[in-house]
């Protein structure tokens, strides 16, 4: 859901992060922020049953520059700051998530090829001749790594004013560099995930469990997630929501991740993409389903098995709309 309180107005800027050097990515822009809710928070812009029609779906809000869906995703994960431990299982676990997305196993990324670009703002489906949301143009959607250590990390604090450039969008900035993403080509459909060391969470956590969004820069608008130390907020952010004891200890970290990316994938510059007339996203009006369709289940990928959510169709129900699991279309 984005949500206007966060969203950093055009123009507003930073040239730098307190403890970071700036970046050499020229002047930063940051977009706004589309956010994921704990569960039971009423914030959150989840369907209401019996209302799928009309202001439920999702429509085409015509793209930053043209551009509203990534066709070929790549992500780019970053640890952040000097408290990462490369042998966190927490690391090996994000890792083999995404590394097994898109491969065997995988029947809930294709969702979201429903949506596609270049239609007419307000649409609500897709001619059978425009790009859609694809696969990865090559290999693993998982395209770089990075340890950055190099100091430790100082995350965003979402409340206070939001005219501040968030630090997090600041090290999206950093990690282009670092991956050699320097030119607006290299950057369309990159999503940079920050992951955030425990106990050094943005300010706020606990009041969202993640987001997404971008900063304009000079290589180009740069999608990214902030991804807090999920675990930190147990049960709240998902810890068990699906798997009991010690096997669903990581269940938030996937779910999380999981939300903001296929988001991503269908509004890579919040709120340009596919969003409801209440600025849910595709995963917004799906998150914390305990049941039905859509509902948090097991994804069972070549690389291990991983709790996620449902997300939006509108071709669901014969185009009344609704949350789906798998799909192929």
């Amino acid at each position: 859901m984005l949500v206007g309180t966060l969203a950093v107005p055009a123009g507003a800027v930073t040239s730098a992060v307190a403890g970071h050097p700036a970046p050499s990515a020229g002047r930063l822009v940051q977009g706004p922020r589309e956010v994921m809710w704990p569960r039971n928070d009423t914030h959150r812009s989840a369907a209401s049953p019996g209302a799928n029609k009309g202001p439920q779906q999702l429509t085409y809000h015509g793209g930053l520059r043209g551009r509203g869906i990534q066709k070929h995703p790549a992500v780019y994960l970053v640890f952040w700051g000097s408290q990462w431990s490369r042998t966190d299982p927490y690391v090996a676990y994000l890792q083999r998530f995404f590394r097994g997305l898109y491969g065997r196993g995988d029947d809930w990324t294709s969702l979201q090829r429903e949506y596609c670009g270049g239609v007419e703002t307000g649409a609500v489906s897709c001619p059978p001749a425009r790009a859609r949301v694809g696969r990865p143009s090559t290999g693993s959607v998982l395209k770089g790594v990075w340890f950055d250590d190099s100091a430790l990390a100082v995350p965003t604090d979402l409340l206070v004013a939001s005219t501040k450039l968030d630090s997090v969008a600041a090290e999206a900035a950093r990690a282009a560099a670092h991956f050699g993403n320097t030119t607006r080509k290299k950057n369309v459909d990159v999503q940079y995930v920050i992951s955030e060391p425990s106990h050094f969470n943005s300010v706020g956590f606990g009041y969202y469990c993640g987001y997404h969004a971008f900063v304009d820069s000079d290589y180009g608008p740069l999608p990214y997630v902030d991804l807090p130390h999920v675990t930190d907020l147990g049960v709240d952010c998902g810890q068990n929501a699906v798997n009991s004891g010690a096997a669903g200890t990581y269940d938030g970290l996937s779910i999380v991740a999981g939300h903001e990316f296929i988001e991503a994938l269908t509004d890579p510059y919040p709120a340009t993409g596919w969003v409801d007339s209440n600025g849910g996203e595709n995963a917004d009006k799906c998150a914390w389903l305990t049941e039905g369709p859509g509902a948090m289940a097991n994804l069972h990928l070549s690389t291990g098995t991983f709790a996620v959510q449902g997300s939006w169709s509108n071709r669901a129900k014969n185009g009344d709309g609704g949350c789906l699991m798998h799909g192929a279309l």
